[in-house]
């Protein structure tokens, strides 16, 4: 019986190793196509956005996830928009879209996606013109 213990106590650890884990890029199919260049379509730009991924043992409790997304501006300025949610214990994902027109945002776009403080992605896009 003291084997059977230290197994489960043993699986346990072992399941909380599994970190909270995201993506970032094109929503297709159910899905977040990643990619390191993007070139949208000049008539409907895609939706772009994140995904976070909560393994189990993070359900259960409430997290905030926060996002940073830094692109291309007016006269080759940068701007930063920032965003932040509560997602309740019992999800298992978050898909999120950003309120970026990729259209209108040609060059290097970065993605930053916190966690509890943590971060989950830390990511550049090179959006291309259509």
């Amino acid at each position: 019986m003291k084997r059977f213990g230290w197994l489960a106590l043993l699986c346990v650890a072992c399941a909380t190793d599994e970190p909270i884990t995201g993506a970032v890029g094109v929503f297709y199919g159910g899905q977040v196509q990643e990619l390191e260049q993007l070139t949208p379509d000049p008539v409907r730009a895609p939706s772009f956005g994140v995904r976070v991924d909560f393994p189990p043992w993070a359900r259960g409790r409430e997290h905030e996830v926060r996002w940073e997304v830094v692109r291309p501006g007016p006269a080759g300025r940068r701007v930063t928009e920032v965003g932040e949610l509560r997602v309740a214990g019992d999800r298992a994902h978050l898909e999120q879209v950003l309120p970026i027109d990729l259209r209108e945002t040609p060059g290097l776009v970065n993605v930053r996606v916190l966690v509890d403080g943590q971060i989950v992605i830390d990511r550049a896009v090179d959006v291309r013109k259509p």
